[in-house]
């Protein structure tokens, strides 16, 4: 019996599926099948039903995961323990929305680099809701959320905030320096899909003017957004620090808004069931890394140990 065997064996249970598991400790499905086998070899017992492509646990590998789990959690924080950057080693994967990743996917790269050489990192840029599901299930180890989110499942610490603002070109405001509700709902606008925070802000935003927006296109994209607002064809709401350039070069407008627009709060969470203390110390080093402090960013209180929080995000 070895580590690899119980990691394989814990990842299994969290995920589901042999071929999840494979692909979250970067081997092969062939590894991991004959991983369990050989762990049910020497346990002389059935770990897994096999239920077409996922797996349920038997009655007696239940009993085991929690001793599993333990010895799981323990090696992880032997490595840890012991300072070498090369023992903590195979893949995490962070995943984060396109505003922060613009802002701090250079600076997490370098610094987990610097800390755990031997660490491969790989990242997923999408939408909340999506993330929120992928860190949920185990598909991703720690994300980056804007806004506030429901999911008890999920360890939260806030990083601070971003200003948001309604950027266009000149010409579009009219040479408007304030705009109010009723100013902007007359323009075409552009927006992330729905299910994005920035949407929910613009309409509360509208809301408060009590006012509906009616021209509105949806991209997924940010940097294409700001791509058709400098073309003149659109308003939109980004994060302030993606068009302070384009601003201060008269390419692009922002108005100042009345009443005040809300903050972008920003978060990074974990999953609360967890048992690796390497997820928790690296989540720990991205929200320090990408922790908001300047202009109009509001500053995020330390964040070491408190990861393991249950919770939904504060508000």
């Amino acid at each position: 019996m070895n580590i690899r065997q119980l990691e394989t064996f814990y990842w299994i249970a969290q995920l589901g599926t042999f071929s999840a598991a494979a692909e979250r400790l970067h081997t092969s499905q062939a590894s991991v099948s004959a991983r369990i086998r050989e762990l049910e070899e020497e346990l002389e017992v059935a770990l897994f039903d096999r239920i077409g492509r996922q797996v349920q646990l038997t009655v007696k590998a239940r009993e085991l995961l929690v001793h599993a789990e333990k010895v799981v959690a323990e090696a992880a924080r032997l490595r840890l323990a012991a300072g070498r950057p090369d023992m903590v080693q195979g893949v995490i994967k962070i995943g984060l929305g396109e505003a922060i990743a613009t802002r701090s996917l250079v600076a997490i790269i370098n610094e987990l680099k610097r800390r755990y050489p031997d660490l491969d990192v790989e990242f997923d840029i999408d939408l909340n809701m999506n993330l929120v599901r992928k860190l949920t299930r185990g598909a991703i180890d720690v994300g980056l959320f804007g806004g506030r989110v429901e999911a008890t499942e999920l360890n939260f610490v806030p990083i601070g905030a971003m200003a948001v603002t309604w950027v266009g070109a000149p010409s579009l405001f009219g040479g408007q320096a304030i705009v109010s509700p009723a100013d902007v709902v007359a323009l075409p606008i552009i927006s992330l899909p729905r299910e994005a925070r920035l949407y929910a802000m613009l309409q509360e935003w509208f809301a408060e003017g009590a006012v509906v927006p009616t021209r509105v296109s949806y991209c997924n994209n940010l940097m294409t957004m700001l791509h058709v607002a400098r073309a003149g064809l659109c308003a939109c709401l980004v994060p302030a620090y993606f068009v302070a350039a384009d601003v201060e070069a008269g390419i692009l407008q922002a108005p100042i808004a009345a009443p005040p627009l809300a903050t972008l709060k920003f978060f990074v969470a974990t999953r609360l069931e967890s048992v690796d203390p390497a997820i928790a110390e690296i989540a720990s080093i991205v929200a320090d890394v990408t922790r908001l402090s300047n202009g109009d960013h509001k500053v995020a209180q330390p964040v070491r140990a408190v990861f393991g929080q249950k919770g939904r995000a504060p508000r």
